[in-house]
């Protein structure tokens, strides 16, 4: 959920800044339907109506649906923030496919969120948590958005880049093509 605030915070930030919404429209991005397909897939799949019922079929489905926008990000580098949003992205993927197709959560980050460590149990989550021998838990959800923030979780490192490169990405697109390199905008 830390990306909702991210695009808030880019959105709030690109207009105080002198941008425009409507210039966002000129950004022009490859495998845009790829990259929403990937995503509309994940928000469905922790939905309460498909995450109650989902079973075995989460961990594929959801590094599928991950290597999907990855695939769409890589494939728009030259635009800005996405470098560092693609980076973040990357590095969850790692955890997750070490992890069995989960990201692995730290114990003391649900211990802070929820004064229980341990994953919350009754729907399909991506998360697991992480243990003695756990790889790459240091990629995994460690840092917490806390209560009383609304949408307060657990977040990585890679959710906390793709953070930055969503506001990267919004603030300088609301400015236009004439604030950006040439071409950095157009992704053939």
């Amino acid at each position: 959920m830390i990306l909702l605030y991210a695009i808030l915070a880019g959105l709030a930030i690109g207009h105080l800044r002198g941008g425009r919404l409507a210039a966002l429209a000129e950004v022009r991005i490859a495998w845009l339907p790829l990259a929403l397909g990937g995503l509309i897939v994940q928000l469905l799949l922790f939905s309460s109506p498909v995450a109650t019922r989902i079973g075995e079929a989460g961990p594929p489905i959801y590094v599928a649906s991950t290597l999907v926008v990855l695939a769409a990000l890589l494939r728009n580098l030259a635009l800005p923030g996405l470098r560092i949003l693609a980076l973040g992205a990357a590095l969850n993927l790692v955890a997750i496919l070490a992890n069995g197709g989960a990201m692995p959560s730290s114990p003391d980050a649900w211990l802070l969120l929820d004064g229980v460590a341990r994953v919350p149990a009754g729907e399909y989550t991506n998360s697991v948590l992480a243990g003695p021998g756990t790889p790459f838990a240091l990629l995994g959800d460690i840092f917490v958005l806390p209560r009383p923030i609304p949408l307060a979780n657990v977040f990585s490192i890679g959710d906390l880049l793709i953070a930055i490169g969503a506001v990267r990405f919004l603030v300088t697109g609301m400015r236009g093509a004439g604030s950006v390199r040439s071409g950095s905008l157009a992704a053939a």
